[in-house]
């Protein structure tokens, strides 16, 4: 893979098992389907993502614990997918760039950033705090597949290579779009069609990328 400078890296689902808003919700007390409820009630249109986002927000708050150091407690607690830790230090020696791009929560891939030791990480949402470190709004971009695009493109340009040097990993349908601008995309442990048809390589576990690369 003499071509391939940089390796590119979805988070939930990817590298870590669940999704940040699920994560936070139940670290919050509030349950997983409820939050679930609300996040597929908007992406059907039935109510706007700023109302949905101002639901998390308020129920967040009623917890008594959407504070910044709370939330980060919850994130740093999370575990990484087992063989993730050998499959980016592998790729490290190889010589190739790490980096993040995630539909995600800023603090929750950081973290994630941080346990890893990757290059750099992109986040696609944001949680905005008072001076006193209290939660009071919630930044969620609905159209992850152009957002994620968009920060590669801005991503290549920073490290002064192309898009057909990036090998991308993800494993939902907000991948699609950088499989396609990539053109080598690994779809993980997908239960997407759509996704498996544009991907470069299709794997079940981490630890299969280290054939491919």
């Amino acid at each position: 893979m003499k071509n391939i400078k940089l390796i590119c890296f979805d988070v939930d689902g990817t590298l870590v098992d669940g999704t940040s808003w699920l994560i936070l919700s139940e670290g919050l007390g509030w349950s997983s389907k409820e939050a679930l409820d609300i996040f597929n009630q908007a992406r059907k249109g039935e109510i706007s993502f700023i109302d949905a986002e101002r639901i998390f927000t308020t129920t967040y708050q009623k917890s008594g614990k959407a504070n910044k150091p709370s939330i980060e407690e919850i994130f740093n607690n999370v575990e990484i997918k087992e063989g993730a830790k050998d499959l980016i230090s592998y790729l490290k020696e190889k010589g190739f760039r790490i980096y993040l791009v995630s539909g995600a929560i800023d603090i929750y891939v950081e973290s994630v950033a941080e346990k890893l030791g990757v290059d750099g990480f992109y986040a696609n949402s944001t949680l905005e705090f008072d001076n006193k470190g209290v939660l009071q709004k919630i930044n969620y971009r609905d159209n992850q597949g152009e957002v994620k695009v968009e920060q590669l493109k801005v991503l290549v340009r920073k490290l002064g290579t192309n898009t057909d040097q990036v090998v991308f990993v993800g494993d939902s349908e907000n991948d699609i779009e950088v499989f396609k601008v990539t053109k080598h995309g690994i779809a993980i442990h997908s239960s997407s069609e759509k996704l498996k048809r544009v991907s470069w390589r299709v794997v079940d576990s981490l630890v299969e990328i280290k054939n491919i690369l």
